[in-house]
């Protein structure tokens, strides 16, 4: 039953949103600023600390957890030891729940119950000292903790090292979509330094297709998917800069491939996956189009196929055809361009200007969010259904 062997995926672990890569394209220069805000912990034993701040998928996360690994193996090559522990503060959104999971770094057994805060943060100390050295604490969507106003323990984890004997001291990573030194009282807020907030902005299109090739490149079997497709992907998720969002797609795509053992990913496998997450494409919005747009919609789908972009002339020789078909004039390319520009604004396809090897540049259109095949059918249907009246010409 599960002996079948794949003819796509070569290591699904490396689609998991828990894998952590060994370099991460497009965030060197945040490791390098979070090399240089936890040097002195490396070199003097100092608490350092850190916010990095942006918005779902722009990697804050697996950035933490690569340069806490990073450091980590800094330390056992050069003969240092350090300590890490990383937390979800949406899982362990509590003082006490923070606090357990940070103690069971050093005793699993530590019991759930029968201690007080105070109580717990001594036995935590006394972990911390007998260690003697360094601790990194990363805290998560820091946020959730902040908004339920657990913010005491924050400042006491910041001021930690101030009662540490030895060698021992604490330093804090905290991420959150939203800033976090506006979150911070006055009192937490001095035990850190505002200058040592990292910005992730969203990632652009061109960063999200490199994300998708070197993922595809470490899971998939090699020929199984061709740079149309890492296009298309790239197009699909620009709008958000989710790096999450174009990993899920490409594993998506990938198990869908899998079903029809092709052993290739199609443009298809894509914009089903797609529409298995987001989809702009609604039957309102479909009926809405005017007969004219209705029919250059159809024409663009039917030529696209199953690739995953489709030339403008192609398309509109397709056009002359189903203009044919339902006894329409076909207008001339500037009037077909308008249709096709007018339908991009309302996010039903997209374009892109690309080079030709021969020379020249064409501009190739793609339908990203529903596959070209159940978008036909829906036109079809709106296109034998009466047309009202009111239906403007151009």
């Amino acid at each position: 039953m599960f002996d079948r062997a794949s003819n796509v995926i070569k290591d699904g672990k490396k689609l998991s949103f828990e894998y952590i890569p060994e370099k991460l394209v497009h965030r060197e220069e945040h490791m390098q600023r979070l090399e240089m805000l936890f040097r002195p912990m490396i070199t003097d034993g100092r608490s350092c600390s850190a916010f990095l701040t942006g918005s779902v998928g722009t990697g804050k996360t697996v950035t933490a957890k690569r340069f806490c690994e990073n450091m980590m193996g800094y330390c056992a090559s050069n003969n240092k030891q350090m300590d890490s522990v990383f937390i979800n503060c949406r899982i362990r959104n509590t003082e006490h729940g923070i606090i357990i999971q940070l103690i069971r770094h050093y005793d699993l057994g530590f019991p759930d119950r029968g201690f007080s805060a105070d109580e717990m943060l001594r036995s935590l100390k006394r972990h911390i000292e007998s260690r003697a050295r360094p601790l990194v604490i990363t805290l998560d969507e820091v946020d959730m903790l902040l908004k339920s106003s657990n913010k005491d323990l924050i400042y006491q984890l910041s001021r930690f090292t101030e009662d540490l004997k030895g060698n021992a001291s604490v330093s804090m990573i905290l991420i959150s979509q939203d800033p976090v030194a506006e979150m911070l009282d006055d009192a937490s807020l001095s035990s850190f330094k505002r200058a040592n907030t990292i910005k992730f902005n969203r990632y652009t299109r061109d960063e999200l297709r490199d994300i998708a090739r070197i993922r595809a490149e470490e899971a998939l079997i090699a020929g199984s998917v061709d740079d149309d497709v890492l296009d298309l992907l790239a197009d699909v998720a620009k709008d958000f800069g989710d790096a999450r969002l174009v990993i899920e797609m490409l594993e998506r795509a990938a198990n869908l491939a899998e079903e029809h053992t092709g052993g290739y990913i199609s443009g298809d496998d894509v914009r089903t996956a797609n529409a298995m997450i987001y989809s702009n494409v609604s039957q309102n919005k479909l009926a809405s189009l005017d007969l004219k747009r209705k029919i250059a919609l159809l024409s663009i789908a039917r030529a696209i196929k199953k690739e995953a972009f489709v030339s403008i002339t192609a398309a509109e020789k397709t056009y002359a055809i189903v203009c044919e078909e339902y006894d329409q004039v076909p207008r001339k390319h500037t009037q077909f361009w308008t249709y096709v520009q007018d339908m991009e604004k309302m996010n039903l396809l997209e374009t892109v200007v690309k080079s030709e090897a021969e020379g020249g540049r064409v501009t190739y259109i793609s339908i990203p969010d529903i596959p070209p095949k159940e978008l036909a059918k829906n036109l079809e249907y709106l296109l034998e259904s009466p047309i009202s009246t009111d239906e403007y010409e151009y």
